[in-house]
């Protein structure tokens, strides 16, 4: 029973919607941040998709943002949004419930903390 739910766990599907501001240099920020998070730790789980709130205003309205950038994880659940400053990777990863690097890939180094 284990093996099954560890299995259902590692397979489980990721939505996540980012919703920036342009090309603002907090928006590209986060655009690299969350796209490295679901490349090394999410990798074929995940469907991201990147609203820039200035091109399509009426899905950011729909969603009720209000500030961005904001990351929006819709599944699994539970539903959770993280607005701000998404550059810290250690940061998202916490508010998306990853846990802690190590926990999914190697060591990121001596430098990982501490910006």
């Amino acid at each position: 029973m284990t093996d099954t739910d560890t299995a259902t766990a590692t397979d489980r599907r990721w939505s996540l919607t980012l919703y920036v501001a342009g090309a603002s240099p907090r928006s590209a920020e986060a655009i690299d941040t969350v796209r490295r998070i679901c490349d090394e730790e999410l990798a074929g789980r995940v469907e991201l998709t990147i609203v820039d709130v200035g091109e399509h205003p009426a899905v950011a309205t729909g969603d009720d943002i209000v500030a961005v950038p904001t990351l929006v994880k819709r599944g699994p659940p539970p539903v959770r949004r993280l607005v701000g400053n998404l550059a810290d990777a250690d940061r998202v990863r916490a508010g998306l419930d990853l846990g802690p690097v190590g926990r999914h890939q190697a060591s990121a180094g001596p430098n990982s903390e501490g910006r």
